[in-house]
């Protein structure tokens, strides 16, 4: 009786260690550093230059088609709003999804075409004597990331629209601009 009893603990102990182990999800995170360019469009072009673009995105691995992720990119632009100061740095900050697929190349390789969108902030720092200024933004992306084990080579092309208060005016307006951006992922295992 004793044994049969230990065997059916015993049993029953193993069952919820593997349901337990199957329920559970692996989130896997990532880290990806990216360098590109800022590219105004529009009357955005009327009032900035192109310029470079540096940052850093924070993701999470929800699936093998789903993350989500956050990003913080740094522009050290130039407007051509006032003759003073023609210096501003732009603070991008942003949160999204994206969607991917997974197609394998060859034994090693992965390639990731992906699809997203997202929503933040966007901060216009003017280096003179003109006030910090920060608006809403929000972005649909488009890129691909070609990966063998934990890294991934990634390019990336955003589309914002943003909100757009002006230094001189305070008049605020919508404005669009592109960022093309080519960085690593790693994905911590």
């Amino acid at each position: 009786m004793r044994t049969r009893i230990l065997a059916t603990v015993g049993l029953l102990a193993c069952a919820s260690a593997l349901g337990a182990q199957t329920s559970q999800r692996r989130f896997t995170p990532e880290v990806r550093p990216l360098i590109g360019v800022f590219v105004p469009t529009g009357s955005m072009r009327d009032d900035f230059k192109t310029a470079t673009l540096l940052g850093a995105q924070v993701a999470l691995e929800l699936s093998s088609n789903w993350h989500v992720l956050s990003n913080v990119s740094f522009t050290h632009g130039h407007n051509r709003l006032y003759a003073t100061s023609d210096r501003t740095n732009i603070w991008q900050y942003d949160a999204g999804v994206e969607g991917n697929l997974v197609v394998p190349m060859g034994e090693r390789w992965l390639f990731r075409p992906f699809a997203g969108l997202g929503a933040g902030g966007r901060t216009y720092d003017y280096r003179g004597e003109v006030d910090t200024r920060t608006c809403t933004a929000g972005y649909g992306a488009l890129g691909g990331e070609f990966q063998t084990g934990p890294v991934a080579l990634r390019l990336e092309a955003r589309d914002y629209l943003s909100c757009f208060e002006s230094p001189i005016s305070g008049y605020k307006k919508t404005r669009n601009d592109l960022g093309f951006a080519f960085g690593l992922a790693y994905h911590i295992r």
